[in-house]
């Protein structure tokens, strides 16, 4: 499809802002609506960024905000957080507008609720795909095409094996967004792969670990999420608070990636392993771009909730990768 109106929604954010001057640098996108409740930067942002960029303000948890936006586009992508609030809200309003989306997801939606945003793209024969960030995202990437002797190739079903990592610095990686997902998720400490990036891994759900860069970053991270924790969710909000005030002050060592993903086995010696190492925190948003035009494209993609592997291929993510200097390894390693 030539000429393709995108709306993207959460354009001020950090993903955000990568994915818009990505999408307004590709030809075959004719007009650019960036989204986002902040209007004054919206509108700054997108003056700047090129003529093809329009802007409006809108709240994504009010059906009628985003009613008015669908009307005149052929595709939305959705850079909103915390994603546990409002993706449900724009996959449906996106699913009654008959629109594809791609949205960011802090998880893929389970059980009454992926059965009920699947049934809605398939009635309205459109696709949509939950979780293209860094995990998930990037890390379902990862085991279905680089994972030694694990990925199954385009189309097919993904096996979920091992473990999966997420490595940030935040001075540099996320927004408001992230820091609530870091006061919601960070757990006690954990082993990492001798080959991720240096820093203290803690637990952060079944099968996953979240890694904070050595020193100060880790554990002034670590010591407020959990110093807070005891305050239930008004604790969580107050940590994400601080932290995103003191981000400026988390900075790591020279050399250490904005971001990085990766799978690897559990509990074994030795097992394959995946990962991409991000130095400019460029990834996650440049994945959701691509996402996003391949669903506006319809080629063949499928209805309903897709999984991220069905759209972007392997050729797909090297070509992101290479033209975001992201480093992407996979292979066999002894774990200590």
């Amino acid at each position: 499809m030539g000429g393709m109106k995108i709306a993207l929604l959460g354009a001020m954010g950090f993903v955000g802002q990568i994915a818009a001057r990505d999408l307004a640098g590709r030809p075959e996108v004719a007009e650019l609506l960036l989204v986002d409740y902040n209007i004054r930067e919206a509108k700054k942002f997108a003056r700047a960024l090129s003529p093809k960029c329009r802007w409006a303000m809108a709240d994504v948890g009010r059906v009628p905000d985003l009613e008015r936006l669908l009307d005149d586009v052929d595709a939305v992508a959705n850079a909103v957080g915390p994603c546990s609030e409002y993706e449900k809200t724009v996959l449906l309003t996106c699913a009654a507008s008959r629109r594809p989306v791609a949205s960011i997801g802090d998880g893929a939606p389970a059980g009454s609720d992926r059965r009920e945003i699947h049934d809605a793209f398939r009635r309205a024969g459109a696709g949509a795909v939950s979780g293209c960030g860094m995990l998930p995202g990037w890390t379902d990437l990862l085991e279905a095409h680089f994972l030694p002797g694990v990925g199954t190739g385009k189309g097919d079903p993904v096996p979920r094996r091992g473990r999966r990592f997420l490595f940030c610095s935040p001075d540099r990686f996320g927004g408001y967004a992230f820091f609530r997902r870091l006061a919601r998720e960070i757990g006690r400490p954990a082993s990492a792969p001798s080959w991720a990036p240096a820093g203290g891994y803690f637990e952060a759900g079944e099968g996953t670990a979240l890694g904070l860069p050595e020193g100060r970053p880790a554990g002034l991270c670590a010591g407020i999420a959990g110093g807070f924790r005891i305050f239930g969710t008004v604790g969580r909000e107050m940590s994400a608070a601080f932290l995103f005030w003191l981000r400026r002050s988390l900075r790591p060592a020279s050399g250490t990636p904005a971001a990085a993903a990766g799978v690897f086995p559990a509990g074994e010696e030795r097992g394959p392993f995946a990962s991409i190492s991000d130095p400019q925190g460029k990834v996650a948003g440049t994945l959701l771009a691509e996402t996003v035009l391949q669903l506006g494209r319809g080629e063949g993609k499928g209805k309903g909730l897709l999984p991220l592997p069905e759209i972007v291929g392997r050729k797909e993510a090297e070509r992101i990768a290479s033209s975001c200097n992201a480093t992407v390894k996979g292979g066999l390693t002894d774990r200590p």
